[in-house]
Formats: structure tokens, C-alpha cells, sequence
């Protein structure tokens, strides 16, 4: 089977309609994480299971005890509670109800993750990008909207998970969106033409200086050891070639950092304001799960119109057009999206093979791996022990919930000012933030090993270090997004973006499960701060020895380069085979520029 592709159309420039179009879809689906997926979905789930469950050993019911909802003597005294586990059983398994919704969390980000690759690769061809953000917005967020319909734990269960694939694919066209936007911002591309135009003058320079090097041209007859003046003009266009990419490097990375994080200051503030209501419905309505399934159904709503404002105003920006050959012969639609799907995988394998050439790149992911899977399980961790180990009241959860939005909200917009004040670059940037992000498990992880150490045993504890989560986890995803971003070659960002969800879908698998298993193990949800604490450990050595920006930008630009000799020789071959097309002329070129600067 061969792939061929149609000539590269032409990019129109970023309008401010379209940034604020692609706002209004983090306004939407961050409202769907900060208040269904992280929150009322977790706690819902544990609630309808423990409505069906019975107290561990015996066939007594277990609503009334482990899952009420007002605040028991012991916790306002801050004492300790021995709290009966609430099982569940599928057939001859039995499952505490806290670990069931993080196996069920396992289960939707392994699916995802599947669904990601088949995807990704498609996305950077045509239009798909955007019809793709189109039809899994409109997936999820019906998926979310049916939730508390639902009758039995179950049918929740496959509806949450339908909902969370469908926001990670989704969520992959977003982000994909970034560095394009970015890189056709009108100011942007004017210095990209400067630049061009200065490397053609330096190239031309060059030329001449060999023409009259060679020996018996009529201008060799310089004196040994002294420049002549093309080579001091020569010198002269290098600083300024230099001076340009360095100055364009710098602008275009805080450029993106700035619309990253507006992009999540936007979705912060969507799920303030949803949460605000739930708060609201909550105070109006006593009942212990009718005003949780009100704010899914009011936060699926939300994702749904957003997002449909979102898909109105984004330009396609449509990629070169896959063209599918197969001899000549006609094939049918389901036919061309399995190959669209083979594509999109024998895309991935070669993208992984290719990792020697992107290493920068693929250390950022290793890194990302392990950090995505540690930020989400303290979340998680979190409000799963405020609700069965500190018996927190729902709205006690609901406020923790708009606790850490507001405060992301405001880290995310201070950060990139420190940033300006600091003069980092992303990089350190994100090792500050890790250093200060660590010190969550840090916290919990001391508790349990010093005797005299805060035990976690309050709500007033558990508040302040919510918030203080909160305060860095929006400044950590905005950096970690515009930091990948600037390591993606051109061409190719659904693609890498895809690798980027698929590494953090990947591991997401990782924390919930490990978490269930240690509930399981130990009766005791707060012993997963030891685990949390070595997945957040581990990305900082990696960022910081392993990735280099300036060598990973030069990277991303080689393999965008090696791209497009590929595409303008003959396309790929889908399946066995190796991609056609020369591209040691254009590397060969790149490198001879770049160390003569």
C-alpha cells in the first residue's frame, strides 16, 4: 500500500477570533476536568458503588456508615476514625469502593491511549485536526451528560470512561493547535522572514568567499592571515543571522508560554464558575448524590456549548492531504479509515524508531511519563481520602474542589510574570516548579514516618495544602505544554502531540492502579503519598541532565526538514518498507549552516 501526499497549502495568519476560539475550548473542556473527571465523577461513582456495596466481611449495607455525609464527631475533634471498608462485588471479585474507581480510571486512560495513536498521525493530514476535535467533543461530552441517568454503577462506569477517551483525543487536536497558532502569529512570521532573508544573504556570502578562494580566481590575492572584506562582512551577517534566531527563539517560546498558560487560565476559570453553581445546587439540595449527577449532567452541557463555539470559530489549518493508492481500485469509507488508523500506527513505531534523532524531545516524554501520572494521582489520592478517610461532607469536597481551579487560576497567570523577573527559560521554569510541587508527597510521605509530624487528619490541613497544589499544577502544565511545543518538528504536531496525551495516558494507568493496590494492601489510602512522592522525584534528574532546548529545537527543525524531502519524493509506504525520499542534501545544508554560525 503507498501513501502519497498532496503539496503543503498555505497557512493563514493567526486572527485574535481565532486565539480566543481556542480559549473558549480549554473554557470548556478544563470546566469537564476540574469539575466531572477529578471530582464529581470519583466521588459519584464511590457513591452509587457503596449504595450497592456492603461492609467488608458481613452482607450489612454500608451507606449509612462509611458513606454519610456529615462530618462524624472524631474528624471535627481531628482524632482518627476506624472506618469500615465498603465493598463491592462483580460476581466472586470483591473491590473496596475507593480502589474500584481507580482501577476504572486505569481502564478509561489505557483505552485512551489506544485511541490516541489511531488517531494522532491522522489529525496532521487535511482537515482532521479539527473535525476530530469536533466529533470527540460532541462524544464526551454527551457520554458525560448521561452519567447520572444511569441506573446501575456499571453502566456510569462505561459511560465515564467513554467520556474520558473522547476528551483525550480530543484534547490532542487542541494542544496540536498551539504551536500553529503560535508560529502564524503575524509579528512571528515577519521575523521568520527576516531571518530567512538574512540566511539567504549569509549563503550568498559564502558563495562568493569560495569563488574567490579558489586558486587562480582574480581575487586571490589576499595577504596570508588577513581578512579581506567579504570575510569581515561575511563575520559581520553570522552575528546578525545569530543576534535574529536567538531573539526569534526567545519571543516565540515566551510568545507560547503565555497563550499555554491563558489557554489554562481560561479553562481554570470555567471550572470556578461551574463549580460556584454546583456549590449553589449543592447548598439547595440536601441529598447526598442528586446535586453530584445535576453538576456531570451542567458539565458536560458546558463542554458541549463551548466547544461547539470553539469548532465554529477554529480555522482548519488543514495539513498536506493523505492521498491512499491501491493499484487503482476503488475503496469504500470503512476501507480508507482502517488505512487512515494503520497509518496513523506505523506512524508511531516510526516516529519511536526515530528517537535517536529527537532525543531532547523523547527525554522531555520519559520525564512527562512519569510527572502527568504524579500530579493526577495526587488529585485523585486527595479527594478520595478527604471523602473515605476524613469523612468530609459534600460540600466540604465541593469547596476542596474550587479550592485548587482558584488557586491554579492565579498561579498560572503570576508565573510567566516570575519568569520575566527570574529571566528563566521554560526549562528552569520547570524544575522550579517540580522542586516546589514535590514537597505534596513530601508532606504527606513525613506523616506517616515521624510520629510528631502532621498526620493529614484535619480539613483545615487538607485545604491549605490543596491549595497549595493548586497555586503550582496550572503553572506545571502550562510550562510543560509550551516546553514540548518548542521541541515538535514542523508538520508533525498532531503526531508528537499525539505521543505527548499517549505518554501521559500511558502512565495515568500506573498511579491508579498502584494506589488501589496499596488501599487494598494496607486498609489505608495515605500510604500512596510514598508513591506518589518517587513519581514526582524521577522527572527532575530527567529534565535536567537530559534535555537540552537549544539542541532540541535544532533537532525538531532537522526532522522538519527531513519531512518534507520525504514528502516531495514520493510519499511512504504503508507497512513494511522504509520511507523514500534523499535527505542527506538538506541535512548536510542545515549543519553546515549552523556550525558556521
Amino acid at each position: 500500500m503507498r501513501v502519497s501526499f498532496s503539496p503543503a497549502p498555505t497557512e493563514p495568519v493567526t486572527t485574535r477570533r481565532e486565539v480566543w476560539a481556542w480559549y473558549s475550548y480549554g473554557f470548556a473542556s478544563e470546566a469537564y476536568v476540574v469539575v466531572a473527571l477529578t471530582s464529581f465523577i470519583p466521588i459519584t461513582l464511590e457513591a452509587m458503588a457503596a449504595e450497592q456495596g456492603h461492609l467488608f466481611g458481613t452482607t450489612e449495607p454500608c451507606v449509612a456508615r462509611p458513606n454519610s455525609t456529615a462530618i462524624p464527631s472524631a474528624v471535627a475533634d481531628h482524632s482518627p476514625v476506624e472506618r469500615p471498608r465498603c465493598m463491592i462485588s462483580f460476581g466472586n471479585i470483591e473491590l473496596d469502593t475507593a480502589s474500584f474507581v481507580m482501577y476504572l480510571t486505569s481502564l478509561a486512560v489505557f483505552l485512551q491511549a489506544l485511541t490516541v495513536v489511531s488517531i494522532s498521525s491522522m489529525a496532521d493530514h487535511g482537515s482532521y485536526r479539527k473535525k476530530q476535535l469536533v466529533v470527540f467533543s460532541a462524544v464526551g461530552s454527551i457520554a458525560t451528560m448521561l452519567i447520572g441517568a444511569m441506573p446501575f454503577v456499571w453502566m456510569a462506569g462505561a459511560l465515564s470512561v467513554m467520556a474520558n477517551v473522547a476528551f483525550g483525543a480530543g484534547i490532542v487536536c487542541f494542544n496540536a493547535y498551539l504551536p500553529l497558532l503560535v508560529r502564524n502569529m503575524d509579528y512571528i512570521r515577519r521575523q521568520r522572514e527576516r531571518l530567512q532573508t538574512a540566511e539567504r544573504e549569509l549563503q550568498t556570502l559564502q558563495g562568493q568567499n569560495i569563488a574567490t578562494r579558489a586558486p587562480g580566481s582574480l581575487d586571490d590575492t589576499g595577504l596570508e592571515g588577513q581578512p579581506s572584506t567579504l570575510e569581515e562582512e561575511i563575520e559581520r551577517k553570522q552575528q546578525q543571522y545569530k543576534e535574529l534566531a536567538e531573539k526569534q527563539t526567545v519571543e516565540q517560546g515566551q510568545l507560547m508560554g503565555q497563550i499555554s498558560a491563558r489557554g489554562f487560565a481560561s479553562g481554570y476559570l470555567g471550572g470556578i464558575l461551574l463549580l460556584l453553581l454546583c456549590l449553589y445546587i449543592s447548598y439547595r439540595d440536601k441529598s447526598s448524590t442528586s446535586s453530584l449527577k445535576i453538576g456531570i449532567f451542567l458539565s458536560g452541557l458546558w463542554w458541549n456549548v463551548f466547544a461547539a463555539l470553539a469548532g465554529l470559530w477554529l480555522k482548519p489549518r488543514p495539513g498536506r492531504e493523505l492521498r491512499i493508492e491501491d493499484r487503482g481500485q476503488k475503496r469504500g469509507s470503512l476501507w480508507v479509515a482502517f488505512q487512515y488508523v494503520q497509518y496513523s500506527w506505523s506512524r508511531v513505531g516510526a516516529t519511536i524508531v526515530q528517537a535517536r534523532k529527537l532525543p531532547n524531545a523523547f527525554a522531555f516524554l520519559v520525564a512527562w511519563f512519569f510527572l502527568s501520572d504524579g500530579y493526577t494521582s495526587i488529585a485523585n489520592v486527595a479527594l478520595l481520602f478527604a471523602k473515605t478517610s476524613l469523612q468530609l461532607s459534600q460540600t466540604l469536597l465541593i469547596l476542596l474542589s474550587l479550592v485548587v481551579p482558584i488557586c491554579a487560576l492565579v498561579g498560572t497567570l503570576i508565573f510567566p510574570k516570575v519568569q520575566q523577573v527570574l529571566g528563566f527559560d521554560q526549562k528552569r521554569m520547570v524544575l522550579l516548579l517540580l522542586a516546589m510541587l514535590v514537597m505534596v508527597p513530601v508532606y504527606g510521605t513525613l506523616g506517616i514516618l515521624l510520629p510528631f509530624w502532621p498526620h493529614l487528619s484535619s480539613a483545615r490541613e487538607l485545604f491549605a495544602l490543596a491549595a497549595y497544589y493548586g497555586f503550582l499544577i496550572g503553572a506545571v502544565q502550562s510550562f510543560c505544554r509550551s516546553m514540548f511545543a518548542d521541541l515538535v518538528p514542523r508538520g508533525r504536531e498532531s503526531e508528537f502531540f499525539g505521543l505527548y496525551a499517549i505518554t501521559d495516558k500511558g502512565s495515568s494507568w500506573l498511579g491508579p492502579l498502584a494506589v488501589a493496590a496499596i488501599t487494598d494492601a494496607t486498609h489505608e489510602i495515605r500510604h500512596a503519598f510514598v508513591f506518589l512522592l518517587v513519581l514526582l522525584s524521577v522527572p527532575i534528574p530527567i529534565i535536567y541532565f537530559g534535555v537540552n532546548m537549544e539542541q532540541g529545537r535544532r533537532d525538531a527543525d532537522k526532522a522538519s526538514e527531513d519531512l518534507l524531502k520525504t514528502l516531495d519524493n514520493g510519499g511512504l509506504n504503508i507497512g513494511p518498507g522504509e520511507e523514500s525520499g534523499g535527505r542527506e542534501g538538506a541535512e548536510e545544508e542545515q549543519e553546515r549552516l549552523l556550525a558556521s554560525v
